[in-house]
């Protein structure tokens, strides 16, 4: 007797074919990604032109914005994924990989491009201690200079005092145990006091310095027309002038602390062309009459770099004036 469960096979569904409009279907992520890609190159051009403060809201805001729209645009076309049957098309092909490009190009935007690169400083410079200094940070490309994806800063430095390489003695847990704190600062050249500020605390080493004023305790200089000089990382207590003093290149500014955004003591220096920090450009500048590498140097930009954990850069020191003149060029 036949089994009743037994039922005829159904036969099989024939699976659906491509849907040519589909394979030709430009969705709606894909039509505002030529707009992020383009967006992202009329910017790189523009910075390229080097269109002076245009570019300093460019630097500062472009990055972000195009992140987050391509950010968006990737979580659409995923969200649009499930609903599309056949893979995908040459369309959303071509967006992704002009996506894939704004990604992989965001980390050009460093070093800044400063109007000012090709046109320095000028004003002839000392070096702010009379001490060996070493050239933590401070030249023209990021490996020798971190500064120099900050408008402001693109050409500062940070000088440091070392011995056999290390900036601190002991275990480099206190202040004191740091070569440089307390150390006389000079002013690098003459001109008028701007800013002198004073109310910051020092940061004990290695505590969070998020949120603290970046220069700490400071002193800015104009010392050209729209040429501002910032001296940043004082001692609290330390500084010397006031607003509106005229200064003369030499005179005593402060001592070296560790107030503001600060690692460990340090002096800190960039020029600008605006009184407001990260508002300005940055103007690149030469010390005059230092000694490197045993001989004098009438006029240069040493730099800096770190490797292995120690400070690399050039080692530096002032020479009085009557000695540098007969010094070369670097």
């Amino acid at each position: 007797m036949p089994d009743s469960r037994w039922q005829p096979r159904r036969p099989l569904r024939p699976l659906p074919r491509p849907d040519p409009a589909q394979r030709r279907a430009v969705d709606g992520w894909v039509r505002v990604a030529p707009g992020v890609v383009a967006a992202h190159l009329l910017v790189l051009l523009t910075l390229r032109a080097r269109p002076g403060h245009l570019a300093l809201w460019l630097w500062y805001a472009a990055p972000i914005v195009l992140a987050l729209a391509t950010a968006i645009l990737l979580i659409a076309s995923l969200r649009s994924a499930h609903r599309w049957k056949h893979g995908a098309n040459v369309w959303q092909l071509l967006a992704y990989a002009g996506l894939f490009a704004v990604i992989v190009t965001l980390p050009v935007y460093d070093p800044y491009p400063s109007s000012y690169d090709g046109r320095p400083s000028e004003v002839a410079f000392r070096l702010p201690l009379d001490e060996t200094l070493t050239v933590a940070w401070g030249g023209a490309t990021s490996e020798v200079n971190y500064h120099v994806f900050l408008p402001d800063q693109r050409w500062a430095y940070d000088l440091v005092v070392t011995s056999a390489g290390r900036t601190f003695r002991n275990d480099g847990a206190a202040l004191d145990d740091y070569h440089a704190y307390g150390l006389p600062v000079y002013a690098p050249a003459a001109g008028v006091v701007f800013a002198a500020y004073d109310g910051e605390p020092e940061v004990a080493i290695g505590a969070t310095r998020w949120g603290l004023a970046g220069l700490g305790n400071h002193v800015g200089i104009e010392v050209a027309p729209a040429e501002y000089l910032f001296i940043g990382h004082l001692q609290p207590g330390s500084v010397a002038v006031a607003i509106g003093d005229r200064i003369v290149a030499g005179q005593p500014l402060g001592r070296v602390g560790n107030s503001g955004n600060s690692s460990e003591p340090h002096i800190h220096l960039h020029l600008q062309d605006s009184t407001r920090p990260y508002f300005g450009e940055g103007i690149p500048f030469h010390f005059h009459g230092y000694r490197q590498d045993g001989r004098v140097v009438a006029r240069g930009m040493p730099e800096g770099g770190r490797r292995g954990g120690l400070y690399r850069g050039a080692q530096v020191a002032h020479v009085p004036e009557e000695s540098a003149a007969g010094g070369g060029n670097e």
